[in-house]
């Protein structure tokens, strides 16, 4: 949007002092963005008035004459031109080299230099209105060349000559959104006023009188969709173009000028900010001078055509102007050809009206269409313009036409105005939440500024909004902080520290382990961390044997196929492994995450009743291509894990999920405590799955892990004496647990440091319902062990064996 400073200057005092850049950054720092700042004087720097002293014809080129031009030098400069028009003594635009002008009105703007043409030298270029940015001079006639008419010497400035030492600043569209109320130069006006502490002219435009003659009747249908409408029946009108000073002014804006009634109502729209809209009254009326006026929804397949000459299809959300018979307008966004004002209107229907914004933006969104009085409508206007515009309007209507004269009654349909908007808080409040001192004075005199009025009580103070401001913008005590905040100068609010004490966070004992874990899995395991959804299949859960009632449901699941929050990290987890077995021979994947319990209830977090328990988890899955004991290697990792940790794990046969293989499950206990469990998948269940090897799964909660304080780390000096190791296979009960006999073997020598279980065989050469278990045994003592002893040592394990598991030891 452009906004011309002489028009501002129009409506509020501009300080002397304040130079147009310093009045952008202010007005950005505080209202909208200022995207830049044109003065047309130094667009036309170099550009003067010229007197064409004499004429001669090209030597080289039929359609080129020489001209000899007065600038107001001491000699006339030489100016190439193909003009049809120039002719001795005629004043021109004469741009010099070093000014910008614009070949034909189109393309960039080119800097100007001394040339030849055609051989002969050019010291300059006499110009038409669209090369130097001037599009309506309706003296220019068909010519090609502007002729000048201003009372000027040659030489003299065109900006000057013409009287355009404006300044026009362009404002962002998308900041001035929530301000309705800055969509034309009074509002903006009004708004620099406040800015700088100076007055502003009031806009009242003088009270309109009904007239006699025609019958005018407005009927809206939907009052939701058209808060306001006001129309009124002008005859007289004499339609032709606009005097300079209008279309100038027009054009200053980004306007084109059409003629001196629609440039009326679009000269009101750029300084009210209320768009308007003139019909042909002859060309709409129902009889003999009568105007019936109907706002209603556009009905299924209706069609108009536009002011563009594009005949757009309509649907029944769109709000028209119709007439009896037919649709004329489409609501605040653009005319119909139709009924638009001609060179031979007499008399207009001229319409002021409020419009719903999310009507218009839907219905210009749905067209494809948008216009300058859409943009003003989008941002919801205050219904109390259309009245000001219409006075405004019309006034101006009688300045132009003066034999135009109101000929029916000012029709003001307006069922429902809108309560006025107060806000209540206090001047303490304000400060709090500016961190600044500033006095109940200054508080109180930047709100009357911006016109706000204000009761003050006791304890509080009632602020009453404006009309202009209540429409989406003021309505809560953060908007009144807001208010004062940008007109008092954000700049002037001190940086300041809070003043509370700012503690650290409380240590996460659950969050330091994860790191580790995670760490420690990666790092030292080269396991793969997988980030899996929380989310479970029934279909999965149930080839895992796992009740669904056992799960929390969720009413609005992201997929149907998995509607159930995970209980366990191992039906996803194993969903990877069957997805990724193809990528690698050796998998090891682990995640970390939280579980869903439906049966804690939310115990754990202190949510009874309310919540399911949440706690944190970790599982791990264990598979290896023609590895037949994928359950040792995942025991392994977890022992290795916890032992880095500072926790002894200790596994007992006695872990029962459904879809454990029975005999090599375990729980996983530190401290006699169940943190978790380590087992094979049975073959069944992994085929149901797609997994085409053995694969084994640990998972252990990690808050019951933090709960229980690890060992301490304690200095042990590497052994002085060399260890002695043996290897042991013996054959047992296939239901004997490896955990049992492992835990027996330690038990009975305290030279045994270690017992590692290398291989497990059941086939030919072993009895059926036995297994042939192979260990390494490590003895070690504070001496160096002879031959004799370890065997000792040995044949106290054999008896182990025999005795307590009932075994035989193979050769």
């Amino acid at each position: 949007m452009l906004i011309s400073k002489q028009w501002l200057a129009e409506f509020v005092k501009l300080p002397k002092n304040v130079s147009d850049a310093a009045l952008a950054e202010r007005l950005t720092l505080s209202t909208v963005e200022v995207e830049g700042v044109a003065s047309q004087s130094e667009a036309w720097e170099h550009i003067v008035v010229g007197v064409i002293r004499s004429i001669s014809a090209h030597p080289n080129a039929d359609r080129l004459k020489i001209c000899q031009v007065d600038v107001g030098a001491k000699e006339t400069v030489q100016i190439v031109c193909g003009g049809k028009n120039v002719a001795e003594g005629m004043k021109v635009v004469a741009a010099l080299p070093g000014a910008r002008v614009r070949w034909h009105g189109e393309g960039d703007l080119v800097e100007l230099a001394e040339t030849k043409i055609r051989g002969e030298k050019s010291f300059g270029m006499i110009c038409a209105s669209v090369e130097i940015g001037l599009e309506n001079a309706p003296e220019e006639g068909e010519h090609d060349i502007r002729p000048l008419t201003v009372d000027a010497k040659p030489g003299t400035p065109l900006a000057q000559a013409l009287g355009r030492s404006d300044t026009v600043f362009e404002i962002d569209n998308k900041s001035l959104t929530n301000r309705p109320d800055l969509v034309g130069h009074y509002g903006m006006a009004r708004e620099i006023a406040a800015l700088y502490g100076e007055d502003v002219k009031p806009y009242e435009p003088p009270a309109v009188k009904s007239g006699k003659g025609w019958k005018l009747s407005i009927d809206v249908e939907d009052a939701s969709a058209c808060p306001r409408y006001m129309g009124v029946v002008i005859e007289g009108v004499e339609v032709g173009p606009s005097p300079a000073w209008l279309a100038d002014r027009l054009t200053a804006v980004g306007m084109r000028a059409i003629n001196n009634v629609v440039d009326v109502t679009n000269y009101v729209m750029a300084e009210a900010g209320q768009s308007l809209h003139a019909f042909d009254a002859d060309v709409i009326k129902s009889g003999d001078a009568a105007v019936d006026i109907v706002v209603r929804k556009a009905k299924k397949g209706e069609m108009l055509t536009t002011l563009d000459e594009v005949e757009r299809k309509l649907d029944p959300s769109m709000l028209l102007i119709c007439d009896k018979k037919k649709p004329l307008v489409i609501a605040g966004i653009k005319g119909g050809l139709e009924s638009g004002v001609t060179d031979n209107t007499k008399t207009i229907f001229l319409e002021s009206a409020n419009f719903d914004a999310t009507t218009v933006r839907k219905t210009s969104q749905a067209l494809a269409l948008r216009s300058d009085a859409s943009m003003r409508y989008e941002k919801s206007l205050d219904p109390e313009l259309s009245d000001v515009a219409l006075r405004r309007a019309i006034e101006l209507l009688k300045q132009l036409h003066p034999n135009a004269k109101i000929v029916s009654t000012v029709v003001d349909a307006y069922p429902k105005p809108p309560k006025s908007v107060s806000v209540v808080t206090s001047f303490d409040w304000i400060r709090s939440r500016l961190g600044a001192e500033i006095s109940d004075k200054e508080i109180k005199d930047i709100l009357a500024r911006l016109g706000f009025a204000i009761t003050d009580k006791r304890s509080s103070i009632n602020v009453t909004v404006p009309s202009w401001r209540a429409t989406k913008d003021i309505g809560i005590p953060e908007d009144i902080v807001e208010e004062v905040a940008r007109i008092w100068g954000y700049e002037r609010i001190v940086s300041a520290l809070p003043e509370f004490p700012v503690a650290p966070p409380a240590h996460d004992p659950v969050r330091a382990l994860t790191r580790r874990v995670r760490h420690v899995l990666s790092g030292r395991f080269a396991a793969t961390e997988a980030y899996l959804y929380a989310f479970a299949s029934p279909a999965t859960l149930e080839v895992l044997g796992l009740r669904l009632s056992d799960h929390v449901k969720l009413a609005n699941p992201l997929s149907d196929e998995r509607p159930y929050l995970v209980r366990s990290l191992a039906p996803n987890l194993l969903e990877s492994v069957a997805g990724n077995q193809h990528r690698a021979d050796a998998l090891t994947l682990f995640q970390i995450d939280r579980v869903f319990d439906a049966r804690g209830a939310g115990e754990e977090n202190g949510n009874k009743g309310t919540l399911p328990a949440q706690p944190h988890h970790v599982a791990m899955a264990v598979s290896r291509k023609g590895d037949d004991a994928p359950l040792r290697e995942a025991s392994r990792i977890v022992s290795g894990l916890l032992l880095e940790l500072g926790y002894e794990a200790t596994f007992t046969a006695d872990a029962s999920e459904p879809w454990m293989h029975t005999g090599r499950a375990a729980q996983i206990r530190v401290g006699g405590t169940v943190v978790g469990s380590v087992a094979e998948v049975t073959p069944i269940v992994a085929g149901q799955l797609g997994i085409d090897r053995r694969v084994a799964v640990a998972e252990w909660n990690l808050d019951s892990l933090a709960a229980i304080a690890p060992k301490p780390t304690s200095y042990h000096p590497i052994p002085e004496f060399p260890p002695v190791m043996r290897d042991l296979a013996f054959v047992v009960s296939d239901a004997s647990e490896y955990v049992q006999i492992e835990a027996a073997l330690r038990q009975a020598s305290d030279l045994l440091v270690r017992v590692e279980l290398f291989d497990v065989y059941r086939g030919k050469g072993v009895e059926a319902g036995k297994k042939s278990v192979a260990v390494h045994l490590t003895f070690q003592a504070d001496k160096t062990l002879s031959s004799e002893e370890a065997d000792a040592q040995l044949h106290k394990l054999i008896g182990v064996i025999e005795r307590q598991f009932h075994g035989t030891i193979r050769a």
